[in-house]
């Protein structure tokens, strides 16, 4: 049986691509538009993304069978929690803008639309911190299953040919 955790390492390389993605137009938030565009990356790691990298490591895990190591999966939910917290900020911050750009267009109503700019600011910021929490969440669970196979190698390497474990 051929156990790789390739899957996992292009998903994870692809979920960091599209939070980087996701960051970069968030910092063009001037418009509406592109915190919508950085909402659909951020959705996309969080709901497809993410379930595909846990499905992987099941897989890996499944595949190398039982032994002392372990691996936590549970990470993976934090990871969709912060890509979510960062969605809903995104989201909220578009449609935000949306309002205080036409209510800037309204000579009268302009200073609404300016102290509503404020507040897309702040949800931008918040929207942006939880796309970097995602990727050192996304970087953790790479480094636990580099862990999780070399600690699995390192078992089936020290299982001698009489079938005791020998120590290193």
């Amino acid at each position: 049986m051929n156990c790789s955790l390739s899957g996992v390492y292009v998903y994870i390389a692809l979920a960091i691509a599209a939070l980087l993605g996701a960051l970069a137009l968030a910092a063009l938030w001037t418009t509406a538009l592109p915190l919508f565009g950085a909402a659909a990356l951020v959705g996309l790691v969080a709901y497809v993304l993410i379930p595909k990298i846990k499905s992987e490591l099941e897989a890996y895990v499944a595949c190398r069978g039982p032994g002392k190591c372990s691996i936590s999966i549970a990470i993976n939910t934090l990871g969709q929690a912060a890509a979510t917290l960062s969605v809903v900020s995104f989201l909220v911050a578009a449609a935000l803008q949306l309002t205080a750009l036409a209510l800037i267009a309204s000579w009268i109503l302009s200073w609404l639309g300016v102290s509503i700019e404020a507040a897309v600011a702040l949800l931008v910021k918040s929207g942006m911190f939880a796309c970097a929490i995602t990727v050192l969440i996304l970087l953790g669970v790479l480094t636990n299953a580099i862990a999780f196979k070399n600690c699995r190698d390192e078992q089936s390497v020290s299982v001698g040919s009489g079938g005791a474990l020998s120590r290193r």
